[in-house]
C-alpha cells in the first residue's frame, strides 16, 4: 500500500466547502470525469454501542484536483451519503529511490 503525505487541512476544508453538499454527478462536472472508478464493498465500523455494515456503491478517484491534494477519493454509499478521503503526494520510500 502507498503512502501519501497529508495535505494541508485548510485545504481540506476549502474542498469540502465547495464540495460538500453536492451530488456525484455535481462533483463529475465541477471536477471532470474521475480517473477511476472502483467497484462497491460493505464496510463493519464499530462503535463504542454497536457495530453498523456501511455499504459503498462506488469509489471514485479525482486527481491532482488542487495543488496540494493529489487525489480526491469519493464513497459512495448506498443510503446515499458521500465519504471524502483526501492524499497528498505519493511519499517515496527509501528503496523506490532510483538513481
Amino acid at each position: 500500500m502507498k503512502d501519501f503525505e497529508d495535505p494541508p487541512l485548510e485545504d481540506c476544508k476549502k474542498l469540502v466547502d465547495r464540495l460538500g453538499e453536492k451530488s456525484v454527478q455535481e462533483i463529475i462536472e465541477i471536477l471532470g470525469q474521475p480517473v477511476r472508478v472502483a467497484p462497491g464493498y460493505k464496510e463493519p465500523r464499530r462503535y463504542s454501542t454497536h457495530t453498523e455494515t456501511i455499504e459503498f456503491v462506488r469509489v471514485l478517484e479525482f486527481r491532482d484536483v488542487m495543488a496540494t491534494i493529489h487525489r480526491l477519493l469519493v464513497f459512495e454509499r448506498a443510503d446515499g451519503k458521500l465519504e471524502m478521503n483526501f492524499r497528498g503526494r505519493t511519499l517515496q520510500k527509501p528503496n523506490d529511490i532510483r538513481p
